[in-house]
């Protein structure tokens, strides 16, 4: 006889009462199981592309010599003080990359060799974005409008994009060991990133979810990754993380801060709830207390003609006092166009030329009725606007 407890959902078997036998009794899973399945395969799928990726490779960084193809799809990185100088295609972003060769290339004129004596500024609170000078030494903060660059091997800043660092005085660039200043140069303004002063630099970046890699002439930071390798490995973690992301536990907030302790700045992982400050602002603070008991020789305040303007004062690294104060320089974007309208019949003519000094900045052009211009000073501006 099989009959069946209907209160303790159990089965008796035979008419006495005997031992009593579970009936395994099937459910449907839980959300947190289904959950916990799922991260299994994931973890499992992202366990094969990684090993397909890395591990079938060898482990340790593949280093090419001289004269060795470098760049593209080829594996590895340049060895030592070699550079890889990419193909002529390969500067074309979107475009097929073609790969280069490793080189020696000779640093850039006025650069020191193996950058021997050179004194790195600080990068304190960067207005602007981070580059890196054309002899490779220095990491800092762009130079802006009115602000001093140059100086031997560049140890003073090189210049944002759009910006020239030309002499103080005239319209010629500085070019080290010499001082100059940032500003915009006729004829010279450019907003690309490319720069035949700076060295070439191949790298990655992710568009549109995949890797563009090319090579060019630059200072400024624009790639993230190396190599191609690289920037693979990044799509596959990031393709990882996409995928167990929503069944992750929200992790507490936190980031690397710094605190003031004696003279430096302490930085470790801090809560977002701290008032920790940033390493630049850290920095910036230490070197105003390290500062604010100097006394610094008074300067005559300089005001500047029209035609020019004020820069600002240029202060070493570790030092409290400007070694350069601020000058005027010419501003010439407020210098008159030679192709300025002139009413009917009348032609322009140039009465005067510039010189690059504040009070003789710019060109003076007049419009005279009835003239024809003569051919030498036509021949002379020709020249001139080239």
């Amino acid at each position: 006889e099989r009959w069946l407890d209907q209160d303790s959902g159990t089965k008796r078997v035979g008419g006495s009462r005997g031992p009593i036998a579970k009936i395994p009794q099937l459910r449907p899973q839980s959300r947190a199981e289904q959950a916990n399945m799922r991260m299994t395969w994931v973890l499992l799928w992202f366990w094969v592309c990684w090993f397909g990726l890395c591990c079938s490779r060898e482990d340790e960084q593949v280093w090419l010599s001289l004269g060795q193809a470098c760049g593209g799809t080829v594996q590895g990185m340049c060895d030592g003080n070699l550079t890889c100088v990419p193909g002529d295609n390969s500067f074309i972003e979107g475009e097929a990359i073609d790969p280069g060769v490793c080189a020696l290339v000779p640093p850039p004129a006025g650069c020191t060799s193996k950058c021997s004596g050179v004194q790195c500024p600080q990068r304190l609170m960067c207005r602007a974005g981070v580059v890196t000078d054309p002899c490779g030494c220095c990491t800092h903060c762009a130079r802006q409008q009115g602000q001093v660059c140059g100086g031997r091997s560049w140890e003073r800043g090189y210049c944002d994009r759009g910006l020239t660092c030309a002499l103080f005085l005239g319209h010629a660039h500085a070019m080290p060991p010499e001082t100059g200043i940032c500003k915009v140069i006729p004829g010279l303004r450019t907003d690309h990133l490319a720069d035949p002063l700076c060295p070439w630099v191949f790298g990655c970046r992710v568009r549109m979810g995949s890797c563009d890699c090319f090579g060019l002439k630059t200072c400024h930071k624009m790639f993230s990754y190396r190599s191609l390798e690289e920037c693979s490995k990044y799509l596959i973690e990031q393709q990882y993380w996409d995928s167990v992301g929503p069944y992750l536990e929200e992790e507490p907030c936190m980031y690397h801060g710094c605190v003031i302790k004696g003279d430096r700045c302490v930085c470790k992982l801090q809560g977002c709830d701290s008032h920790a400050l940033t390493r630049d602002a850290c920095l910036n603070l230490l070197e105003m207390t390290r500062c604010s008991n100097v006394s610094c020789p008074k300067l005559a305040v300089l005001t500047c003609p029209h035609d020019s303007f004020l820069t600002e004062p240029y202060t070493p690294p570790k030092q409290c006092c400007p070694l350069v104060p601020a000058l005027c320089t010419c501003n010439f974007e407020k210098c008159p166009s030679a192709q300025s309208a002139c009413p009917p019949g009348h032609r322009v003519h140039r009465i005067s030329k510039g010189n690059g000094h504040p009070g003789n900045c710019c060109n003076r052009y007049q419009c005279r009725p009835g003239e024809e211009k003569p051919a030498v000073q036509e021949r002379d501006e020709k020249e001139e606007e080239g």
